[in-house]
């Protein structure tokens, strides 16, 4: 989701919610080194997670053979990323 966002490809609604859920999402690395996005203990991260998965699927042409492929930006005119 990040790279749709920071790419300027998308605008996210203002919306309060959305905001709190994905500024309070945490970035942790487990002892085996694989890293997990995560909401706080106590919150959620429903919402946040819902438009994560809208923005990637809406961006990587579902329904189509491939669809686990990396994203081609060349095709929106941003080059590969």
């Amino acid at each position: 989701m990040l790279p749709v966002i920071n790419s300027g490809a998308v605008d996210l609604l203002e919306n309060e919610r959305l905001i709190v859920q994905l500024t309070q999402l945490e970035r942790r690395t487990a002892r085996g080194g694989k890293d997990s996005i995560d909401h706080t203990p106590g919150a959620h991260d429903d919402l946040a997670n819902a438009v994560a998965g809208a923005l990637v699927t809406a961006f990587k042409d579902p329904g189509i053979p491939g669809f686990d492929r990396p994203l081609d930006w060349s095709k929106y005119g941003w080059g590969v990323v």
